[in-house]
């Protein structure tokens, strides 16, 4: 079944039956150049169904894909909004969607795509819902953010506190870092606990084996038993490097997809039937079987490239985000996936220089690694990674995210609270409290959740008088 279909169903029914609003919102595509006027729309949609006058704004911060409607009109926001009679908002993050600042995504344009552009937007445009839309001024705002919207949604409280009263941060990362080999460890994690031990030999072995073959120059023998398209040139890291890590997308995307343990223990289970002792050989079985309707398959360097070359908006490629979603990393957060750490099965060779020569191909020579460090550096310098200076925030996390380790994962104040949800993948709190389906410590991390909203909503509380 198509889940992502059934969403997509879902939120168009919802919004021609009247329950959810589009909007346009003018912003200026450069909010600190006083000599640039220009001005784009950004989109947001709206959901007042359960709203009561002066209620709470709710707003769903937009990350790094087109606007998702889903939460609008489901999940524990849109139940705590119906409980707090909540406005219900969502916002489409610039440069994503429909919501474009500039023509295309030529290098030139990607100027406008910085953390304090997007955090500007936020804070016109939540003003602007306070005292135009809404009509109340003094309406407390709560965030809900996950993925890359839940950084901007943690950065954005922290900088504007007048226009926050409070923030949910779902699998966001909070800290920026060049290498992060811990997401290869994470992965191992669940193959050795949720596949066998075998299953991470398998491939920790199936690595050191191809790895092995391109040091000794055996680039055919890949070439033919993985069905390349190109032949693999094994003098040249780039090349050798992007057939490494299009085996470990592979893996990697088997184990993420549902966002459930079966996924990772079903892949584990064909790799062990191949009936082979040549761990290559049974790491190139589950490969074929999930590459068979291909004629050959794409691992080049120019491959992995490709789908961040394209600059016109109207492309499959950045409407899915990929050129842009890129640019963050290589000017703002980094997390570049890397295999230089002993607790993993993915070899050695996906190392940081691979990334850099990536970022340097797609935008130009004047990215090197020390642009890179620099800019994570003054990122971290000022939201403080992993130990900011905030307060009335939940930062939550399922244990088998990859991407928990940039994550805040310990309380920082008794009113910046961390929830680590175990056995749980991406953002796994943002559904309806399940009394059947959820595990214990699920229920308990949305019921906090909701219980700090409600305190958010709360504090300083002055009566309303006049009409209710």
């Amino acid at each position: 079944m198509n889940y992502k279909v059934l969403f997509l169903l879902a939120g168009l029914l919802a919004v021609s039956s009247g329950m959810v609003r589009e909007g346009w919102f003018e912003t200026r595509v450069d909010h600190f150049n006083p000599r640039n006027q220009y001005t784009f729309l950004m989109r947001y949609y709206a959901n007042d169904e359960h709203a009561y006058r002066n209620g709470p704004i709710f707003v769903i911060v937009g990350g790094d894909t087109a606007i998702d409607l889903r939460y609008l009109t489901e999940g524990l926001f849109y139940d705590v909004a119906y409980l707090e009679g909540a406005y219900l908002f969502a916002n489409e993050h610039r440069y994503f969607g429909h919501s474009l600042p500039v023509s295309d995504a030529t290098t030139e344009n990607m100027d406008f795509l910085t953390v304090d552009q997007v955090l500007a937007d936020l804070a016109e445009w939540i003003s602007y819902l306070k005292t135009t839309v809404v009509g109340n001024p003094r309406a407390k705002v709560v965030l809900l953010g996950y993925g890359h919207g839940g950084t901007v949604a943690n950065y954005f409280h922290q900088s504007y506190p007048n226009l926050s009263n409070g923030v949910w941060v779902s699998s966001g990362p909070a800290e920026a870092s060049l290498t992060f080999p811990s997401f290869f460890e994470v992965l191992g994690e669940n193959i050795g606990t949720h596949g066998s031990r075998d299953c991470y030999n398998t491939i920790f072995s199936g690595f050191l084996v191809a790895q092995n073959l391109i040091a000794l120059g055996q680039g055919d023998v890949l070439t033919e038993l993985f069905h390349l398209c190109e032949p693999l040139d094994t003098a040249n890291p780039l090349e050798t490097t992007a057939f490494l890590l299009g085996l470990q997308i592979d893996i990697q995307r088997e184990i993420l997809h549902l966002r459930n343990t079966a996924s990772t223990t079903n892949m584990c289970e064909q790799i062990e039937g191949s009936n082979t002792d040549n761990s290559l050989h049974a790491l190139n079985v589950w490969f074929a079987r999930e590459h068979q309707f291909e004629e050959c398959v794409k691992l080049s360097f120019n491959d992995f490239l490709a789908p961040f070359l394209d600059t016109d908006f109207n492309t499959d490629q950045l409407q899915n985000g990929n050129r842009q979603r890129l640019y963050i990393q290589c000017t703002t957060g980094g997390i570049f996936p890397t295999s230089d750490s002993r607790y993993q099965p993915f070899g050695s060779q996906i190392t940081i220089d691979f990334y850099v020569e990536v970022c340097r191909e797609v935008f130009g020579d004047w990215i090197n690694v020390g642009v890179i460090e620099s800019n994570i550096r003054s990122t971290n310098v000022r939201f403080g990674g992993r130990r900011p200076r905030i307060e009335n925030a939940h930062f939550t996390h399922g244990g088998l995210d990859p991407l928990i380790g940039s994550g805040i994962l310990e309380d920082i104040s008794d009113s910046a609270v961390a929830t680590i949800i175990p056995d749980t993948f991406f953002a796994p709190d943002l559904g309806s409290i399940d009394e059947e389906l959820d595990s214990p410590k699920l229920i308990a991390a949305k019921e906090l959740t909701r219980t700090l909203i409600d305190t958010w909503i709360f504090k300083d509380f002055e009566p309303i008088h006049g009409e209710a």
